[in-house]
């Protein structure tokens, strides 16, 4: 049991920010299963002396999101966030190629529990804008709001990114780098997916707006191949492998 909640505390310590996830709808039938880390910091030594003076924290994160294309434009998925757990959707307001590059927005609305600290109802809306330059690379901007009312009284510090009355956002962007096994990646998620965010954490220190730099980066596993295993110069190979052997060692590290 100690084990356990070790290992649950590793993955729901601090609140989550970031999207760690396809920046666009995925296409009916496919699925995508994310898992990111948010490491915030910020090399300015006055930034720090102000978010220590003003009670606030940087907290690091753990999460996992999986999704699945119900129909083209629309997703439905689950999330586990420093902030809670539960289930999302993402629909496309715009989706369109201009010069080649296809261009797409889309709004994400979650709604999380938190289970083990406040046992309360938290709310989150992404709002995403993607360039997909091409099949193996893409890149996005977003803006990100929690609302989560009693988040503040089961944290000392507070986190980050408090804007007051139980609100939480967050700005930033990122890319993909994305990776198929197959060649037929036509209207297909890619089968393994490298996610890297840099973003900007608003918050009032001291008197002032400051802006406090965040580092993301995720790793992210889906297409129809995922978890079938196929022959390749006499050696079997299975993709869903990385995928556990992933979990597998953060499990292990948290055990110990």
């Amino acid at each position: 049991m100690k084990k356990i909640f070790i290992i649950l505390l590793i993955f729901l310590n601090g609140c989550f920010f970031g999207i760690f996830q396809r920046p666009k709808t995925l296409g009916e039938g496919n699925f995508d299963i994310s898992i990111g880390a948010s490491l915030q910091f910020t090399a300015n030594p006055y930034d720090r002396q102000d978010i220590e003076k003003a009670g606030y924290h940087l907290y690091p994160n753990l999460g996992f999101i999986f999704a699945y294309g119900v129909m083209n434009g629309f997703d439905v998925g689950f999330a586990i966030f420093g902030a809670g757990i539960g289930p999302f959707f993402r629909f496309d307001l715009y989706k369109k190629k201009i010069k080649g590059v296809e261009n797409e927005f889309l709004l994400a609305p979650y709604i999380l529990y938190d289970p083990f600290f406040s046992k309360s109802v938290a709310a989150r809306i992404d709002a995403i804008y993607s360039w997909q330059i091409n099949k193996n690379f893409e890149t996005f901007i977003f803006y990100q709001l929690y609302y989560h009312p009693y988040f503040q009284n089961f944290l000392d510090p507070k986190p980050l990114g408090y804007m007051g009355n139980g609100f939480y956002n967050f700005i930033g962007f990122g890319g993909n780098i994305n990776i198929y096994f197959e060649r037929k990646y036509k209207n297909k998620t890619p089968d393994l997916r490298f996610n890297l965010e840099f973003g900007f954490l608003p918050v009032y220190l001291q008197n002032n707006q400051k802006f406090i730099p965040v580092f993301n980066f995720g790793l992210g596993f889906g297409g129809d191949v995922l978890f079938k295993c196929r022959t390749e110069r006499g050696r079997v190979y299975c993709p869903s492998d990385i995928l556990l052997n992933l979990l597998y060692l953060i499990f292990l590290g948290g055990s110990r």
